[in-house]
């Protein structure tokens, strides 16, 4: 049986730059908090133009008095994570989907804290069309926790072999597969179940919103390998929009140039986790250059230019005060940190009719439970078999 390693892994930390704007890690922290941040949320929240779609009530959805805590409540209370009964591995079968599904259907509530914020931003290739449609090539969460000053941005892999339920119909599919299948409500609950933790708010972005709003700032700058430069050009032909690219450590990119940097995948021995680096590379990047380049005109054209390809169940009034809370709590100074899940240590490939991750997930909700509460509510008995264990011995039987 395969040993867990103790969970005192740690994550990359983004080291904090003076007056760094929370607000432009990504796109739809673009749309909430930086709204506030120029005072002017209540001028341009009613034209923004998103998708308000409110999320299908879960079984598991804790008090919502609990979300307005976390925009309102008092950094310094002295109540923390929030949850009732620890869950337990436990297994009725030794197959591969009959773990998976018995760590989906675990007894125990997700992990919530009154302090911590979870949104998770959905990057979506629509194609043009509704961003509530389409696969899910990127699942970020961004997790603001006011206590400890920090926010955690954690990457889920997107071919985590994983129990899935959209639609209320149960199977083993790719963690990607979720959206596809359900859109956001599916891919929610796959995330909530699988690494016991609550997500308040869902923000679904298209890709062609991504490419925008890049161009808008003028492009980014990037260290690009020869290797990296070659595959952006292949790429590239592949969708009849050929680009020559060089290679070195300040190389201009285009809207488009950076959206195949952060789709490519098959030259790197790590794959889709290189992959979710370089995502981060990228929202880096733009950070940097939209801070050089910051002004009201600046603003409303990536306002405008995003607006229309995100869908959301935030409300405008969640907004307002989101961003808000924001300002006067100074997110902007909080450090950042950033990692992918699962782990390393919880994670082995397999290559059959597809080649997916085989996931230990209560190990990897474990360590994804303690990157952003510092505690977990999953406990493991000893002996307990992992994915990894089955596959090892009988393959995806």
């Amino acid at each position: 049986m395969a040993k867990r390693r103790d969970m005192s892994e740690v994550v990359d930390v983004v080291p904090p730059k003076k007056k760094k704007k929370v607000w432009l890690i990504i796109l739809i922290v673009i749309l909430v908090i930086i709204l506030a941040a120029v005072g002017a949320a209540y001028l341009y929240v009613n034209h923004l133009g998103l998708n308000f779609r409110p999320r299908e009530d879960s079984s598991q959805v804790e008090d919502p008095s609990r979300v307005e805590d976390a925009i309102y409540g008092d950094a310094d209370a002295e109540d923390k994570s929030t949850y009732q009964g620890m869950i337990t591995a436990m297994q009725s079968n030794s197959s591969l989907t009959g773990i998976l599904q018995d760590w989906y259907n675990s007894s125990g509530s997700l992990m919530s804290d009154s302090n911590i914020l979870n949104v998770l931003i959905i990057g979506v290739d629509a194609s043009g069309n509704d961003p509530m449609t389409g696969n899910s090539d990127v699942m970020m969460l961004c997790s603001i926790d006011k206590r400890n000053q920090k926010i955690t941005l954690c990457s889920f892999l997107r071919d985590s072999y994983t129990y899935i339920k959209p639609n209320g119909n149960g199977y083993c599919s790719k963690l990607n597969a979720a959206y596809a299948a359900g859109g956001p409500n599916a891919l929610v609950d796959a995330i909530e179940h699988n690494y016991k933790i609550k997500i308040d708010y869902y923000a679904a972005v298209d890709f062609d919103a991504f490419v925008d709003v890049i161009n808008a700032i003028g492009g980014i700058n990037l260290s690009i390998t020869p290797e990296e430069a070659e595959a952006i050009e292949e790429y590239s032909s592949t969708w009849n929009d050929k680009t020559v690219v060089k290679s070195g450590e300040n190389v201009h990119l285009n809207g488009k140039q950076a959206l195949y940097f952060c789709r490519m995948r098959k030259i790197y021995a790590t794959g889709d986790v290189q992959r979710t680096e370089n995502q981060r590379r990228v929202i880096n990047a733009i950070i940097q250059k939209a801070k050089a380049n910051l002004s009201v005109s600046l603003l409303n054209s990536v306002i405008s230019t995003v607006a229309p390809y995100v869908s959301t169940d935030m409300s405008s009034t969640n907004m307002i005060s989101l961003g808000t809370s924001a300002v006067l709590g100074k997110w902007y100074n909080y450090t950042v940190y950033s990692m992918s899940a699962p782990p390393e240590s919880a994670r082995a490939s397999y290559n059959g009719s597809q080649w997916i991750w085989v996931v230990d997930y209560p190990f990897a909700a474990q360590y994804v439970q303690k990157q952003i509460y510092g505690e977990t509510n999953i406990n493991i008995p000893d002996g307990t078999l992992s994915a990894i264990d089955v596959v090892n011995s009988n393959g995806m039987s």
